[in-house]
C-alpha cells in the first residue's frame, strides 16, 4: 500500500500539526505533567480572541471570539459560506489566522473528521489501520477500536469493500471512525458529523460523543441536526458571513422544549396499583395510560409519553417489572433550526412557511449546510 498517500491524506484531515496540538501567534501551550489539557486561570482550555481570516478576496472570518471548557461542546450553525468549516480549520491548524489570537494546548491530540471523507484507493480497514499507525497507535490496541466503532455504527462487511464503491452515509462512518480512533480525551473537531448518516448511527454517534464529554473531551462540531444540539450542546454559536451573529446557551435552548418519547409496552400480569408504584410517579413521565388490545395477541398495550432525556431509565424499569417493550417513537424535535440560523431564540415557533421547506428538503434526501 502507498503509506505516502495515507501520509499525505492524515495530514489534510488531521491538520498539519498531526502529532499534537502546537502554538500559533500569540499562544502557548498549558498541558499538565499528566498529558491532560490544563484550564487558564479563567477555566479555559482553548480561547479564540478576535480571530480573523481572509480567503483571496473574501473576509471569511471577522473578529471571532470562542472559548471552550473542559467536557465542554460548542455547537457552530449558519448556512453556506458562514464561515463554519473555516473556522474548525483555524482550531485543528491547518489555516493560521491573519489576526487575532488563538489559545489551546501545546500538546495533546486533536482529532477532526472533514465534511466528507474522499473517496481514497482503500478499503476502510486498510485505510484506518494506516491512519492508525501513523498516530502511533499500538497494533492491539488499533486493531481493537476499529473493530469496536464499525460495529458501534454497523459498518458490517464495508468494512473490506473499496472506499470509492461505498455510499455516502459508509463513507461518512469511516470519516468519523479514522478521527475517533485515538478514544477520548482532547480536541475533537467535527464538520456535520451527522451528514449522509442512518438514524441508529447517529444515535451510536451521539450517545459517544455525550460518554466522550462526561469523561472530559472538548467538542467543537458544525452541523445542523437538532438531535445533536439538544443532546449534547453548552453553547450554540451562530455564524453569518463570517462573524458571529448570536450565542446560544444551554438555558436557552432549553426553553425551546424538550422532545417527547412515546413508549408503547405490554404490562402483561401486572396489577394497576402496581404499575402505579413502579412506574407513574417517575421523573419524567409526561402521560401513561391503558391503550388498546394487540389484535395479534389479545395484550393489553400501555403508552407513554416520556422525556427525551428520561427514556433509557424508563424503559428499563419497564422491563425491570416484567413488562417488553412494544416500540419506541421519538417525536419530532421542538427547535425551530430555520429560525436559530437566522438568529431567532430557539424556542420561537416554526412559522408554517419555514416547517413546509423544512421538510422539502427532508423529502429530498438534503440538509441545511
Amino acid at each position: 500500500m502507498p503509506t505516502a498517500y495515507i501520509y499525505w491524506a492524515f495530514r489534510l484531515l488531521n491538520g498539519c500539526d498531526s502529532m499534537g496540538w502546537r502554538a500559533r501567534a500569540g499562544e502557548s501551550g498549558f498541558f499538565d505533567k499528566a498529558g491532560k489539557a490544563a484550564a487558564d486561570s479563567n477555566g479555559r482550555i482553548i480561547s479564540l480572541q478576535q480571530v480573523s481570516k481572509r480567503l483571496g478576496d473574501v473576509q471569511v472570518l471577522n473578529d471571532i471570539n470562542l472559548e471552550v471548557g473542559q467536557g465542554e461542546c460548542i455547537v457552530l450553525v449558519g448556512r453556506n459560506g458562514s464561515g463554519k468549516s473555516t473556522l474548525l480549520r483555524v482550531l485543528a491548524g491547518m489555516l493560521r489566522p491573519d489576526a487575532g489570537s488563538l489559545y489551546k494546548p501545546g500538546q495533546g491530540r486533536i482529532m477532526y473528521a472533514l465534511d466528507g471523507l474522499p473517496r481514497l484507493p482503500f478499503t476502510p480497514r486498510e485505510y484506518l489501520w494506516e491512519m492508525g499507525r501513523i498516530r502511533g497507535m499500538r497494533p492491539e490496541i488499533l486493531r481493537q477500536r476499529i473493530g469496536e466503532l464499525s460495529e458501534l455504527l454497523f459498518v458490517g462487511t464495508a468494512l473490506d469493500q473499496n472506499l470509492p464503491h461505498l455510499s455516502k452515509g459508509t463513507l461518512q462512518k469511516v470519516n468519523l471512525i479514522q478521527a475517533l480512533l485515538p478514544g477520548p480525551d482532547g480536541l475533537l473537531l467535527l464538520d456535520e458529523p451527522l451528514s449522509g448518516l442512518d438514524v441508529p448511527a447517529q444515535e451510536a454517534i451521539v450517545a459517544l460523543l455525550r460518554q466522550w464529554k462526561q469523561e472530559g473531551s472538548q467538542i467543537i462540531t458544525a452541523c445542523h441536526e437538532p438531535l445533536l444540539i439538544e443532546r449534547l450542546a453548552d453553547q450554540v454559536i451562530v455564524l453569518q458571513k463570517g462573524t458571529v451573529l448570536r450565542r446560544w446557551s444551554q438555558e436557552d435552548l432549553q426553553q425551546a422544549g424538550q422532545p417527547a418519547v412515546s413508549i408503547q409496552s405490554v404490562m402483561e400480569g401486572l396489577e394497576q396499583s402496581v404499575i402505579d408504584a413502579l412506574l407513574v410517579d417517575q421523573p419524567g413521565i409526561i402521560a401513561c395510560h391503558r391503550g388498546k388490545v394487540r389484535q395479534d395477541d389479545g395484550r393489553e398495550v400501555w403508552d407513554w409519553m416520556v422525556s427525551r432525556s428520561s427514556a433509557d431509565r424508563i424503559i428499563g424499569i419497564i422491563l425491570a417489572a416484567g413488562g417488553s417493550i412494544v416500540s419506541v417513537q421519538p417525536e419530532e424535535s421542538r427547535l425551530n433550526m430555520e429560525g436559530l440560523m437566522e438568529g431567532r431564540h430557539p424556542g420561537e415557533p416554526m412559522n408554517t412557511e419555514a416547517a413546509e421547506h423544512l421538510s422539502s428538503i427532508s423529502a429530498a434526501g438534503g440538509g441545511l449546510q
